[in-house]
């Protein structure tokens, strides 16, 4: 039996969606998926709460203000409680994110397995899920598009939809805050679906646009940012059979009408009012209370960042690193590991063809409508938020790969000779570079997230768990230049200082502009005793950093030292 191109090519994309959600960094380096919070969520309902079955700190609930993210760091630092992002109201810790996640895939998962489901796994899981939806919806188009395309322009469009979606850099670190979003991947991946077949000839419409708002709705119940997205409800409404259907308009209605109050009256039972989703309450490195969440002042520099950035292209690999930040507009949060789109998944250009490549059904154009809408809805949305990261890009990104998938079928069957050679060769080069610019930085994100933890292991005292941690970024980036001073820093912890030496000096060697890996050094060789040696390292690190405090009373030290 001969395998088919696409099946090779899915098999590759949920081979690659497992490893990365294995080797990334999940529940906050804390192997007992019966703690991630999702999981805790899941066993707070089975009890009969709405919080999480975990009780708030008692040194947190005596804050004065356990809002204040200065008071409240100890609490949500790793080696510490964990909090980092849960909502804290009247003594009870709560997830803002919605129930839809724990209600409908931790809970059911724990009941038929006995086991807790990791975050990690269930990433993958809803990323697979809205994959294979993608594939088929795909597939369904070009069969009544574009006839003429190949099974390996299929191929291609799953590559397309796998690794030019970003799925790989929102699976690089599957935690709590990824769950919400992969699961309105697949919801909103299934909603298309469900319209596709509303809209075909011999169809219930009004079933499937049920089904699809029901998709819609249980996505909102996840993460309420995927709202504007159910606009795409009303395009079966265009034509004048299913206007005219009372069944159909309930259908569109009534499900996300039902699920919109169920959340509503979610939140009034836990934070006293049905608009009030927990951000206001979160315990997280800014005030929430105080921030300006959303502003249209945040969308031109977020839409650089999200479509346009640039990343850090070096010799050591994975090669692609994250980028140095960027100016910000007062009031913007953080930008995390970000990377523009359209500059870095190129094939994602494909989906400019569409309107050139002929007249296509109704149908077709309706869902490739939606999913535009589904696009340009999550992106402008996001755009006005005052945080800029790659997991929010994965809200966007995916309606952006689908398009780019049909445009990819369709060059192929509607192009011939010299054309159709020239946009193969294009294609292939845009894919190929995309597929592995995900690949590569998604693994950036892992080594960059395992080491931050390995380093907060070896501040908490906490060895053991900081080798392993920066073990996991050594062996995916053995020239990674922050795991290796931490990883020297680590020897020096164990007063093994010839080995401390030894790994931080190759660290100045290979970076010598890395000013804290000479300001390490000195204070390897001074506890050596070798003063004369430790004063020149820190004169090093007083080049590149002039204010540098601790290298300047280091240095007077080991001149005393050294007389």
């Amino acid at each position: 039996m001969e395998l088919r191109p696409s099946l090779a090519a899915l098999a590759v994309a949920l081979a690659a969606f497992t490893f990365l959600g294995w080797i990334g960094l999940s529940d906050c380096g804390n192997p007992r998926a019966a703690e991630a919070n999702y999981n805790l969520l899941a066993r707070g309902l089975l009890k009969g709460q709405l919080s999480i079955d975990k009780p708030a700190p008692a040194g947190l609930v005596a804050l004065p203000d356990p809002y204040d993210p200065d008071a409240n760091r100890p609490f949500r630092r790793y080696e510490g409680d964990r909090l980092q992002d849960i909502s804290y109201y009247r003594g009870r810790l709560f997830l803002y994110f919605g129930a839809a996640p724990a209600l409908l895939l931790f809970i059911p998962w724990h009941i038929l397995t006995t086991a807790w489901l990791a975050h990690w796994a269930a990433v993958v899981l809803l990323c697979a899920g809205g994959l294979l939806i993608n594939a088929r919806l795909v597939r369904a188009i070009g069969a009544e598009a574009f006839p003429g395309a190949s099974e390996w322009a299929m191929a291609a469009a799953v590559l397309v939809l796998a690794f030019a979606s970003y799925a790989p850099l929102l699976l690089a670190r599957a935690d709590m805050w990824e769950v919400p979003i992969a699961f309105c991947y697949a919801c909103v991946s299934a909603a298309l679906w469900c319209l596709w077949r509303a809209m075909g000839p011999g169809a219930r419409p009004a079933r499937w646009i049920a089904l699809a708002s029901l998709a819609f709705g249980v996505a909102f119940a996840a993460r309420p940012t995927v709202l504007p997205n159910a606009a795409i409800l009303l395009v079966p409404f265009l034509a004048g059979s299913v206007r005219r259907s009372p069944r159909a308009w309930a259908g569109a209605v009534v499900p996300l009408l039902l699920c919109g109050l169920a959340v509503a009256d979610y939140d009034a039972l836990r934070f006293g009012s049905p608009f009030e989703f927990g951000q206001h309450y979160q315990l997280s490195g800014d005030y929430e209370s105080k921030m300006r969440h959303f502003g249209a002042g945040y969308l031109p520099v977020n839409l650089g960042l999200y479509l346009f950035k640039g990343v850090q292209w070096t010799s050591v690999f994975p090669f692609a690193h994250e980028p140095v930040a960027a100016a910000l507009p007062p009031g913007h949060g953080k930008v995390e590991h970000i990377s523009g789109v359209l500059l870095n998944a190129p094939i994602l250009w494909a989906a400019l063809a569409l309107p050139f490549l002929g007249a296509s059904s109704r149908r077709v154009r309706a869902v490739l409508l939606s999913a535009a809408w589904v696009g340009l809805s999550s992106l402008v949305l996001m755009g006005c938020f005052f945080g800029t990261c790659s997991r929010y890009q994965f809200e966007f990104t995916p309606a952006l790969a689908l398009l780019a998938a049909v445009g990819v079928m369709g060059l192929e069957s509607r192009l011939r000779g010299a054309a159709r050679l020239c946009a193969r060769a294009l294609a292939a080069a845009a894919l190929l570079f995309s597929c592995a610019f995900t690949l590569l930085y998604s693994l950036d994100r892992a080594v960059i997230d395992h080491t931050n933890y390995g380093r907060d292991c070896l501040v908490g005292g906490r060895y053991p768990q900081a080798r392993a941690e920066l073990a996991v970024a050594l062996s995916l980036s053995p020239g990674y230049a922050t795991a290796r001073l931490a990883s020297g820093l680590l020897d020096y912890a164990g007063h093994r200082l010839d080995e401390a030496r030894a790994v931080i000096a190759g660290v100045v060697r290979d970076d010598p502009g890395y000013a804290a890996a000479h300001l390490d050094l000195a204070a390897v060789l001074a506890a050596q005793g070798r003063f004369a040696d430790a004063a020149a390292q820190y004169r090093a690190t007083l080049a590149l950093e002039p204010a540098n405090a601790g290298a300047a009373a280091g240095l007077r030290s080991s001149l005393a030292h050294a007389k």
